[in-house]
Parts: C-alpha cells; sequence; structure tokens
C-alpha cells in the first residue's frame, strides 16, 4: 500500500475511479459498502470509518458498515444517534445536507461527550449520503491516533465517497422497495382472482404472476414479449379489448375465453382488463385479470392427472388374442 502522505491527485482520482466502477459493478450493497470503508481512510489520512443508515420515520442513525483498528473493534456496535442526541448534527447532515468537520470533539459543543467517549473521537469528518434529493445515511471518518485537521481536496475527496456510496445504498433500497411492491401485488392478485397476465399497449406479454402460473402453466420466462393471441392461441378480437360507456366513462367489458395452457388443454376463464395509465394519461400496460370458470384444474393438478392415466395405462394387462 502506498505511504498515506505519499498520495497525489493521481492515486486519488484513480481510487475515486475504481470505487465508481465497484459501485457499478457489484451487486452486494454491504460487500460494495466494505470495500469502501477499507478504501477511504487511506486516502485522507486516517484510520477509521463508518457508514451510518439514516430512517426518516424514526429519525435515527444507526451504523451499517465500521472499519476501525484491531484494538478499538466494537465502539460502534448497537450505537444509535437520533436526533434529539445530536440536533446540529441532524440540522446540517439531514436538513441542509452539508459535510460536518470536527475540529476538537472535546471542545465541540456540538458532539455529545457521551459520543466522544465511548467512540474515543477526536476529530471527524461526517459526509450526508445523498441520493436522488433523498438523505439516505452519512459517512463517518475520523482518526484514533491523534488530532487529524482536514485539507478541503480531503473534504472534496469525501464528498465524492459519500455520493458513490449513496448510489449503492439508493440501489438496494430500491431493489427491496419494488419486491416489496411485487409480493404486495401478489397477495392482493390472489385474494381478488385466480391469475394476473400484464401486457404492454399492443398487448406483448410482459409477466404473469403466480397465479396464472400455476393455472396456464406457462411461466413468464417463455412468454416474455410474445402476444397474448399467439401464446394462448386467441384471435386479435379475442385478445383485445373491448368496451362499453357507464357512468365514469369507458370501461373494459368483461369476456369469457379459453386459453391455451402450456400442456395445450383449454382453461376456460372470465378475463377483465384493467388499463394503468401513465402521468400524461396514454395507457402504460393492460392487466388481464382471470378468474376461471367452473371445476377448472390448474396447470399441476392436471399434470398430476395425465401421470395417473399413465400408471394406469401401463399397470393394465395386455388383453389375451
Amino acid at each position: 500500500m502506498v505511504p498515506q502522505e505519499e498520495l497525489d491527485e493521481t492515486q486519488i482520482l484513480a481510487a475515486l475511479l475504481g470505487i465508481s466502477e465497484m459501485v457499478g459493478g457489484l451487486t452486494e450493497t454491504q460487500e460494495i459498502l466494505e470495500s469502501i470503508a477499507r478504501i477511504a481512510p487511506v486516502l485522507v489520512r486516517v484510520d477509521r470509518c463508518a457508514f451510518f443508515e439514516y430512517d426518516e420515520t424514526t429519525r435515527e442513525f444507526r451504523p451499517l458498515v465500521v472499519f476501525e483498528p484491531s484494538g478499538l473493534k466494537g465502539r460502534f456496535e448497537g450505537l444509535v444517534l437520533q436526533e434529539s442526541d445530536v440536533p446540529r448534527f441532524a440540522q446540517r447532515l439531514v436538513k441542509q445536507r452539508l459535510p460536518i468537520l470536527v475540529k476538537d470533539a472535546g471542545k465541540d459543543p456540538n458532539v455529545p461527550p457521551a459520543l466522544v467517549q465511548r467512540l474515543g473521537v477526536r476529530s471527524a469528518l461526517v459526509a450526508p449520503l445523498v441520493c436522488r434529493g433523498k438523505v439516505l445515511g452519512a459517512l463517518w471518518l475520523d482518526s484514533t491516533r491523534g488530532q487529524h485537521y482536514f485539507t478541503s481536496k480531503e473534504i472534496n475527496v469525501v464528498q465524492g465517497i459519500a455520493s458513490q456510496a449513496a448510489i449503492a445504498l439508493d440501489s438496494a433500497k430500491s431493489g427491496d422497495a419494488a419486491a416489496f411492491d411485487r409480493a404486495r401485488f401478489e397477495a392482493l392478485a390472489a385474494s381478488l382472482a385466480d391469475g394476473v397476465i400484464a401486457t404492454d399497449p399492443e398487448r406483448r406479454i410482459h409477466s404473469l404472476d403466480g397465479g396464472a402460473e400455476r393455472l396456464l402453466g406457462w411461466s413468464s420466462a417463455e412468454i416474455r414479449g410474445r402476444r397474448m393471441a399467439e401464446v394462448f392461441d386467441l384471435t386479435e378480437g379475442e385478445a383485445s379489448l373491448s368496451w362499453t360507456m357507464d357512468a365514469a366513462g369507458p370501461a373494459p367489458v368483461r369476456k369469457d375465453l379459453a386459453l391455451r395452457a402450456h400442456d395445450g388443454a383449454r382453461v376456460p376463464c372470465e378475463v377483465s382488463g384493467v388499463v394503468v395509465r401513465g402521468p400524461e394519461g396514454a395507457i402504460r400496460q393492460i392487466l388481464f385479470v382471470l378468474r376461471r370458470k367452473g371445476d377448472v384444474k390448474d396447470a399441476e393438478e392436471r399434470a398430476v392427472d395425465a401421470l395417473h392415466q399413465l400408471a394406469d395405462v401401463a399397470g393394465t394387462p395386455p388383453r389375451p388374442e
């Protein structure tokens, strides 16, 4: 490793570009933050780094990832910083979204003495993690070896690192939120219908929910991008929406359709169309809501019946000639 005092602007730039590529290439947020936490202290000549996550509901900062000298392990463990405990810190980080520079923690009225004692902090630099206009947490850097005066170059470097870390954290949160929305949609759809098929306005299939996959035997992956009429053996008229007028205006008409399943069986369903529009009013997606008619079996039940029939045929003794 290059000695801290010998790092020049070219080396710092190379490290920042490496961090940027890492954020774009790695999928595990924990792995990204741990890697950054090991690199960041070297770039600003300190020996400790921590990433905090901010919960705007509880207004708390909690440590996510910590890199610190072996003799000081565990000082961040279980730490919770409430806005009320560090009001001026919170004001600058959350409201103003500006970095905080602590030159002498023991004499700084903005740093609670309990925090100084617990962490053994002397001087520190704290930068907000901001992405898409939202504060997601904070990046903490300090030296446990003594006083450290952060230069303007080091402050700029830390802000650049914080920006990349915020992108990684926002990506993880967006993925979690999307997964939760999908699970919520699946639960709602299962309570109201036997399956849902999502298509684009031209009726090219985007996805099937779990209920539709079980009912028809098709998976989203094998029919994504194909047209409704082709997959389910319908006419273009059957696959399209029909409209009627009611008090609220045009509304899709329910249809009784026999959809071709993966195994070739016809599955009678009552199909309702739901139009999803974008902010500009244009149709973004069409949801075909399926309710099976009568005593219709799903794909798994049909497969089991077929296996039983094969077993019966195989087990039948040959007729005498």
